[in-house]
Parts: structure tokens; sequence; C-alpha cells
């Protein structure tokens, strides 16, 4: 027993610098937008078992913070490929629990601890990264603050619905 706490102490211990994952060696930044939104709050997003290793080994199932945009202050895009504008009435999504390439463990705290309703100004970065056995597109908020409360807050739009073979086996 005592050793067990000893390996669960020592993964707390390493946990946060775990979770902040480094930029790729070569990642080109494809396109910027700072925003003004409101915090709709958290929705699980459950797996939808396209893949053969669905949905236990998949890792398809997540929470994402959803955030709805009132006004667009900064948009850069680089070149022919990037996200466009974000305009208003958009939302953004970012994962909780996958690790975000550029993405600090700060901001992901301070998203955490954000009140349903919260007005907050973030950059999200679009980046096309080398991962040395994959290239794909990553979307790290780069900095968020919160700004101010609104009390109209959007509910949560509902989650996307499981596969039909999933609600038929029920």
């Amino acid at each position: 027993m005592k050793t067990i706490n000893s390996i669960i102490a020592m993964l707390a211990l390493a946990a946060p610098s775990l979770r902040a994952a480094p930029m790729p060696a070569k990642a080109e930044l494809l396109a910027s937008n700072t925003v003004v939104a409101v915090y709709s709050g958290v929705q699980e997003r459950p797996c939808m078992f396209r893949t053969a290793l669905c949905p236990h080994r998949c890792g398809h199932a997540t929470k994402v913070a959803l955030f709805t945009v009132k006004s667009n202050e900064k948009y850069e895009k680089q070149g022919e490929y990037g996200d466009d504008k974000a305009e208003a009435g958009s939302v953004i999504a970012v994962d909780l629990l996958r690790d975000t390439p550029g993405q600090s463990e700060e901001t992901l705290k301070l998203i955490a601890a954000l009140p349903q309703g919260a007005v907050v100004r973030m950059t999200q970065a679009h980046y096309y990264g080398d991962f040395g056995d994959v290239a794909e597109p990553f979307r790290p908020v780069i900095s968020i603050e919160k700004i101010g409360m609104d009390n109209k807050a959007a509910a949560l739009p509902p989650a996307p619905a499981a596969n039909r073979m999933l609600r038929r086996a029920r």
C-alpha cells in the first residue's frame, strides 16, 4: 500500500509538466483570431463508434469548453490556408481532456475556473504542425482573460447523439 501511495504522489507531481504539450519543431502559423466570447459551459461529447477501437480504446469521447463569439477584435491569416474569421454567433470548442500543443496548463486552469456566462477575450491560433509520424492542424488557445459577465448567457447546445446502432442495442 505504501508503494502505491508513493507512485500516485510521484504521478501527481509530474502531472502538471505532462499536461502542457510542447510545440512541434516544425509548426506553421496559418491564422489567429482574437475574439470576445461568452463561456457557455462544459459539454461531454460521447464516442461516436466510428472505428474498430470504439468505445474502449479510441479516445473519441471528450469534454469541451464552449465559447460563443460576440465579436472579433483582431484576425490575421498568413496565407491561403487557415481558419476563417470567427464571426458573431460562431462557437469555439476547447478540448479539456487532450493536450493541445502550445496551450499552457494555466490556460486550462483559467477555463476550468470560469463561471457560465463569463465574457472573455481570447486568442486562438491555427497551426499546421509536423509531429514526425503525422502532420496535422491544431488550435491552441494562446491567451484568455475574463472581462465581465453576461447574465443572459446562452445555454449549452445539445451534445451530439451517439450512433444509431448503440441506441438500438439498448
